[in-house]
């Protein structure tokens, strides 16, 4: 697959939209959908405003793997509420403090099909990024090899004030994907920034199947560091809604296995096998 330059931005209200020292937060589909999970969690609880969507003909509506991994996709619409269709979309959400001097973007990323649209896309975030003066960038996801919370930055500094926050530098070498790149983007540009990971385990079965137990101990860390509260109680339900299923496929697949096997010794009893 070639490289489109077809990226565009749409604003609503561009105008109305006057926000203090902002702090950008970004997050995607994913390992285990850790990142994803948090901002669309940030969306859900805080209400901030949509100002902004950004389009591209690099945007699949449909992947049949891991997202982050350029699998196999399908070009489509997103059907939503009300039966309204819609391109897919980077969305970027304005949550403006009145009693804080410090606003925050809130960015729900995409993932392009490929590397070089992935760039492409990453170079237009970070223009509007630059446009509104955001002061720090905060990319999330998760890894499979570090206990709790880690992370890396643009600078020194930044390492530091993370440090402050119990975030321990990582040792994990690449962070793959829409977050990480906008990160690194925006460093060219003078953007500083850091990438931040929760700890999370493998699921080869479905790499993006979601951590919610992951999701949420960086869903406080994140609103620790900006400030805000956030009710974190709907992810540790979700997770136990999820640990009693996976619960019940274990009894099941046990009961048929048990199954299998009587039936093969009574097979066996009778000379059939």
């Amino acid at each position: 697959m070639g490289i489109t330059k077809k990226v565009w931005i749409d604003y609503y209200n561009k105008s109305k939209i006057d926000l203090k020292e902002p702090v950008a937060i970004v997050g995607s589909s994913g390992l285990r959908s850790v990142g994803k999970i948090v901002v669309d969690e940030l969306v859900e609880k805080t209400h901030p405003q949509l100002f902004a969507e950004l389009y591209s003909y690099a945007f699949p509506a449909v992947y049949y793997g891991p997202s982050y991994l350029g699998a196999p996709c399908a070009a489509g619409v997103k059907i939503k509420k009300a039966n309204v269709v819609q391109l897919p979309s980077v969305e970027f959400y304005a949550l403006e403090r009145q009693k804080q001097n410090q606003d925050v973007i809130i960015t729900r990323g995409y993932q392009s099909y490929n590397a070089l649209n992935q760039y492409v896309v990453a170079d237009k975030v970070t223009d509007l990024f630059k446009e509104f003066q955001v002061k720090k960038v905060i990319s999330l996801g998760a890894q499979v090899i570090e206990e709790g919370i880690t992370g890396c930055a643009t600078d020194p500094e930044l390492l530091e004030e993370m440090y402050r926050f119990e975030i321990k530098r990582t040792s994990v070498d690449r962070f793959i994907g829409f977050s990480g790149l906008v990160v690194a983007m925006g460093r060219e540009k003078g953007l500083r920034g850091a990438c931040i990971f929760a700890n999370t385990s493998q699921n080869l079965a479905n790499p993006e199947y979601p951590d919610f137990d992951a999701a949420k101990k960086l869903l406080e860390k994140i609103a620790e560091i900006l400030e805000i509260n956030v009710d974190t109680s709907d992810l540790k339900a979700r997770r136990m809604a999820q640990q009693e299923l996976m619960e019940e496929i274990i009894k099941r697949e046990e009961m048929r296995e048990k199954k299998r096997k009587r039936e093969l010794e009574i097979e066996e009893s009778r000379g059939y096998a």
